[in-house]
């Protein structure tokens, strides 16, 4: 007994769920028409029994598939045609004996449109008059004002039912987007976005497969990071340039599945970008009616989402690395402050940390003397023995560096003329910084064995380091000119 209750307690929600109204007046008006037959004993006895037997059927038809625990395919179309006979069955017993029968066929109409939702089910309102007409035997004037009565109650319900549960899903997906965006403001680095994406954003559109993509750096590739909804065993492909449009945020639908998958007849891809730099893509694979206005709005508003966490985890890891650039800058320069008047002494105090630091062998500075620079290297640097004292400027990396006003960071690949005496001494990466030092320029240039370009917080480090060199050499070259 305590299993069957549990059993119901379960199933009840399910079966009474939003439509729980018109369900509940059919049977109310089902049993009411049952019960009046039935207590009737003018009424011929076959009819009595036809009409209790029916309302007991409909009821234990209903029993039976609400205690089945597992999905039942057709468990929908099975219980809008119980509806339907027992309304059509009841209307042909009854309406005879009993006159206000004729009002389950509006109730019933009324709980096969709430069912159904669609306004193609309204034939079966006009098949559920047929045994009342017949039955009643009116004239074609009330047939017509019961069919455009029932046609009307169709509508009007699901126009009401489509409209409930369209704000329904509105709420629930706005709760999802709060959510996800509450999650998206806590994370500290790309991984927790990734992750914080791929664990939330697909319930906006379950439906639908999703990946999350991220733009390389300096190139119109995307690499995938995270996705959800694939089938078992395949993944997206890891990386591919799509064809976008003009606008950064505008949507592209594409025929096909996800790249890399199977999943999803269509494809839409959704560009991230904040303030007109696109940083990441967003994929979303399903069929065309599951990729319509709704879900496109929804995609774009996480992919909104997602450029805005991206551009704020990349200046909080800006200013991370210029923090720690600073300081690693301050500890170099404090090297160098005992040798301020000796340039030489200065580089060879300073190379060996950097050596640890940046994994860099060779640092010297090259000083702009008219049309020529002059060269300061010091002692044991791999470019000792191989580069010249003078270099003409033109053409070299000092000229741009000071032309552009910024730092560069170049491989040696031999059109420099750096490049001359510089790959004979085994560099193949070059960092080059300004150097502006009373009334001087020059360039600060660091120089690794590694084929390993310099990354931009490296490049940061010695461009932050040959400001506080300018100033250390100004001060020395000030104390020479007193003394």
């Amino acid at each position: 007994m305590l299993d069957e209750l549990r059993r119901w307690q379960a199933a009840l929600p399910g079966l009474l769920r939003g439509d729980f109204i018109f369900t509940l007046a059919l049977w109310v008006a089902v049993f009411s028409v049952a019960a009046a037959v039935v207590a009737q004993p003018t009424i011929p006895l076959p009819v009595r029994y036809s009409a209790g037997l029916a309302g007991v059927a409909y009821l234990y038809l209903y029993a039976e598939l609400a205690r089945i625990d597992r999905p039942l395919r057709g468990r929908r179309v099975l219980l809008g045609l119980a509806d339907g006979a027992i309304v059509a069955a009841l209307g042909a017993l009854s309406i005879p004996y009993v006159g206000y029968a004729h009002g389950l066929v509006f109730f019933a109409a009324a709980r096969i449109a709430a069912r159904f939702r669609d306004p193609r089910i309204l034939p079966a309102g006009g098949l559920l008059l047929v045994p009342f007409e017949v039955a009643g035997h009116v004239g074609l004037l009330n047939v017509l004002l019961d069919a455009f009565a029932v046609v009307m109650t169709m509508l009007l319900v699901v126009h009401l039912t489509t409209a409930v549960a369209g704000a329904q899903q509105a709420i629930t997906r706005q709760g999802l987007m709060a959510a996800l965006i509450s999650s998206l403001a806590r994370v500290r680095d790309e991984e927790a976005l990734f992750a914080q994406l791929a664990g939330q954003a697909p319930a906006l559109a379950p439906a639908c497969a999703w990946a999350f993509w991220i733009r390389e750096p300096g190139t119109d590739e995307f690499r995938a990071v995270r996705w959800a909804g694939l089938p078992e065993g395949e993944l997206p492909g890891f990386s591919f340039t799509p064809t976008l449009g003009s606008d950064k945020n505008a949507p592209v639908l594409i025929n096909g599945p996800l790249p890399g998958t199977s999943a999803g007849e269509c494809t839409l891809l959704q560009p991230a970008a904040a303030e007109g730099e696109l940083t990441g893509l967003i994929t979303v694979a399903g069929r065309p009616l599951e990729l319509g206005p709704e879900t496109r709005t929804t995609v774009r508003g996480v992919a909104e989402e997602m450029a805005a966490t991206l551009q704020r985890l990349q200046a909080v890891d800006d200013a991370r690395q210029r923090t720690e650039a600073m300081e690693q800058a301050n500890r170099l320069a404090g090297l160098a402050a005992p040798h301020a008047a000796d340039q030489l002494a200065a580089l060879d105090a300073i190379r060996p940390a950097l050596a640890d630091t940046l994994r860099s062998e060779s640092l010297h500075l090259e000083w702009v003397d008219g049309d020529r620079l002059k060269l300061v290297i010091g002692e044991n640097d791999p470019l000792q023995g191989h580069a010249p004292g003078w270099l003409s400027l033109a053409g070299t990396r000092t000229a741009d560096a000071l032309l552009q006003g910024r730092a560069l960071r170049e491989p040696l690949t031999g059109r420099r003329p750096e490049d001359l005496f510089g790959v004979p001494a085994g560099l193949r990466q070059l960092a080059v910084a300004p150097l502006r030092c009373a009334g001087m320029e020059g360039t600060l240039q660091l120089g690794r064995r590694l084929p390993r370009a310099y990354s931009a917080g490296e490049l940061l480090l010695v461009e932050l380091l040959a400001e506080r060199l300018a100033l250390l050499f100004a001060a020395g070259r000030g104390a020479n000119v007193a003394n």
